[in-house]
């Protein structure tokens, strides 16, 4: 991306009496050739990668979920106090290795 130094507007500031130029400082008409000009010449735009609106995609889940099942987490931790907690070490590992599979 260049960055146009001739694109600016000069202002006479009454207290200093200093002529100053800014790109952003004045609103330009509208109507006027150089501001027509301005708008249709250099439009930016911006595309994301697949990765990256997969990303948007999963934070967007992420921010709607409806976050954590207490109840569920109460009942757990109710079995694990009580010694009923079972650990499947197969269904673990399966579960590992998928979400390895994901990442990768």
């Amino acid at each position: 991306m260049v960055i146009d130094t001739s694109n600016t507007v000069k202002t006479n500031t009454a207290n200093s009496g200093r002529t100053t130029a800014t790109a952003g400082n004045a609103r330009a008409d509208k109507t006027s050739p150089q501001a027509q000009g301005q708008a249709s010449s250099g439009a930016d735009s911006v595309a994301l990668s697949p990765e990256a609106q997969t990303i948007s995609h999963l934070r967007e889940a992420i921010d709607n979920a409806s976050g954590v099942d207490s109840e569920r987490v109460n009942s757990i931790k109710l079995a694990i106090a009580e010694g009923r907690f079972e650990i499947n070490p197969e269904r673990l590992a399966q579960a590992m290795l998928a979400q390895d599979d994901l990442l990768s």
